[in-house]
């Protein structure tokens, strides 16, 4: 049995990598402070309860990731001839089937509450001898959970496409999808004060449905990557146009007659198939070998492009 090499990423590209690990470790650190803060102010506010839910949500994609790179980075052998690259589209698939349900869930809950007019309430609490409202510790512990995803997830948006980490990438969406949940729940708990006691579970169902849409966006992304659609990446709607590009570059050899390339992705890297049609069979295993060393060095995201001969262009 033929088994894969180990891939090794450039050493900038893997430089960006280490960075993104240890930005997704400070991430999660900075999550579960989130979750133990809301959680002590809870209270009964729907809209505070929807953003609790989502920041536990939110350890999903970070864990996953860094259990994800564990695995990766294992050099394939006889039971796992293709390696553990696909590890992250796991990890991706299960962080979008979570945001799926999960905000599925949350709307549901949200939208009985409005149906059934539900008034919720905001007590007082005595601290230090004072009393005041409950509302401003709520509103205080959110301010608190608006901070770092604002910051972090620039970060990672930003590192993720570097490297075409989806997983990361996500996350960082997730990140811009917590500070604005936290924004979406301090209207709600003002409306409470205010008297407006449907205020409270709009703000809920309007976090449900960004948890929701985001989390069907990217099922359906994890789904096409394990489907071997096309390469593309999360930002882009469009295909990643290198296959044409590898194609281009086996048409200026002199020997090829024609040529088409298929990719697929696994992770962060691509791999699949050049189908070559020569013009003769004259040194033709030296002029493969040489084209297959080309296609593998042609891009740092290509992992293995395996070269097949065909006599006619039926590959195309």
């Amino acid at each position: 049995m033929k088994i894969r090499k180990p891939y090794r990423m450039p050493a900038d590209k893997q430089r960006q990598l280490d960075y993104l690990v240890r930005l997704e470790w400070w991430n999660l650190g900075f999550r579960v402070s989130i979750i133990l803060v809301l959680g002590l102010v809870l209270g009964s506010s729907q809209a505070m309860k929807a953003a609790w839910i989502e920041d536990i949500l939110s350890l999903i994609p970070p864990v996953a990731f860094l259990i994800a790179m564990h695995f990766r980075n294992r050099p394939p052998n006889d039971t796992f001839p293709y390696g553990y690259q696909r590890a992250t589209v796991i990890a991706f698939l299960c962080a979008a089937t979570a945001l799926s349900l999960m905000g599925s869930l949350l709307l549901l809950d949200s939208i009985m509450k409005l149906i059934s007019q539900e008034h919720p309430s905001v007590g007082a609490i005595s601290l230090f001898g004072h009393t005041f409202w409950m509302g401003w510790l709520m509103i205080g512990a959110l301010i608190y959970s608006v901070i770092p995803p604002m910051v972090i997830g620039r970060l990672q948006t930003k590192a993720a496409i570097q490297v075409h980490e989806k997983t990361v990438y996500v996350d960082g969406k997730m990140s811009k999808a917590d500070w604005m949940t936290g924004l979406a729940a301090i209207i709600g708990i003002l409306g409470i004060g205010a008297g407006i006691w449907w205020a409270d579970a709009l703000a809920a169902a309007l976090i449900a449905i960004d948890v929701t849409k985001d989390g069907v966006v990217n099922l359906k992304e994890a789904v096409g990557d394990l489907l071997d659609r096309r390469p593309r990446f999360t930002s882009n709607p469009q295909p990643e146009p290198l296959a044409e590009s590898l194609e281009t570059a086996l048409k200026r050899y002199e020997w090829v007659l024609d040529a088409a390339v298929r990719l697929r992705e696994e992770g962060h890297v691509f791999s699949g198939e050049a189908f070559i049609v020569p013009r003769d069979t004259h040194r033709l295993a030296e002029r493969v070998a040489s084209a297959e060393a080309m296609l593998n060095h042609y891009d740092w995201r290509i992992y293995e492009v395996v070269v097949s001969v065909t006599p006619s262009d039926s590959s195309n």
